[in-house]
């Protein structure tokens, strides 16, 4: 069995997130502290369930999820359970670079925060999942009705999985003639800012500057970037800033990505490794690259990480 970790993107966010993990493992609760240095702000304060504007900055999403990611990764760590390959979804890219060592942990922090300053002053827009429905037909429809430059799959999640990012008025339309078509469940999940959307350029420009200080390093394990879904064993630190900036604006190329590590190794084992299962979820329903596993549940979550820690280093 080969161990993968997925580092799940900002949609996986809710409140008692952060809470749950430094309430019962002081290694979350340490790297909660070094976080808060780094940022010179207090973010156990904030990030508590009963913060009612804990989400209402982009800024805080991004750094929440990425916190939460990590605080999962090292609870893993702290008990043994380590992985040789990863990939994030969108946001969770940045946990995946500091996966492979390519970033280190605070220089990803200020990047995400500064990353979400960005998103919080961009172009406005929305994201809507899709389901379900082929890619095809989406990108077909999207060509009939002429929005290409407005509008576009910003996520090809699985198979019949698709979210739909750009200008508001043509996601609506796009998701009306799709609705006229097909039976469709259609979920807005953005109301605001439309990621990896064409119209969302100007923005990956903007945080090509903030990469341009940001300093890599040699990754010890493969790179996997969403927008090419290719892997890449020695990455330059040059490809990476690209890839970047190219992430901002291009689709998130998921199906693909995990077919992409599933082609390459033995057994693979999917492990969701950061809060919700939205990963984990979008396994199934006619697509299965690899086992699959998840650190967070909605009850129990406690006796539940005990019982993946023990699967994992037993497999491992």
């Amino acid at each position: 069995m080969t161990t993968i970790f997925m580092f799940p993107g900002q949609s996986s966010r809710y409140p008692e997130m952060i809470e749950k993990l430094t309430r019962t493992h002081a290694v979350a609760s340490e790297l909660v502290a070094r976080a808060s240095q780094v940022l010179g702000r207090d973010l156990a304060a904030h990030y508590r369930a009963d913060n009612a504007s804990v989400f209402v900055a982009n800024r805080d999403v991004q750094v929440g999820v990425f916190l939460a990611n990590q605080l999962h990764a090292s609870v893993l760590a702290s008990e043994g359970v380590v992985a040789s390959w990863s990939l994030g979804l969108s946001l969770g890219e940045y946990n995946h670079l500091v996966h492979i060592g390519a970033l280190a942990f605070e220089d990803a922090l200020r990047l995400v925060e500064a990353r979400g300053r960005l998103y919080d002053d961009a172009v406005g827009g929305a994201m809507v999942s899709v389901f379900p429905v082929d890619a095809e037909l989406v990108e077909q429809t999207i060509a009939q009705l002429g929005l290409t430059d407005k509008a576009g799959i910003g996520l090809y999640n699985s198979p019949r999985q698709q979210v739909i990012s750009g200008d508001r008025a043509a996601v609506e339309q796009i998701v009306a003639a799709l609705e006229a078509e097909v039976f469709l469940d259609a979920t807005e999940i953005e109301p605001r800012i439309p990621m990896h959307a064409p119209v969302f350029a100007p923005t990956g420009e903007r945080l090509g500057r903030e990469l341009a200080s940001i300093p890599f390093t040699a990754a010890t394990m493969p790179y996997l970037p969403n927008t090419r879904a290719e892997l890449y064993d020695a990455p330059s630190a040059e490809t990476i800033r690209t890839c970047l900036v190219e992430h901002v604006s291009r689709p998130v190329r998921w199906r693909a990505s995990v077919e992409a590590i599933a082609a390459r190794v033995d057994e693979p084992t999917f492990v969701e490794v950061g809060p919700k299962s939205v990963l984990f979820n979008l396994f199934g329903r006619g697509w299965t690259p690899g086992a699959r596993q998840r650190t967070d549940v909605a009850k129990d979550w406690s006796e539940h990480m005990q019982t993946v820690i023990k699967e994992l280093a037993r497999a491992g």
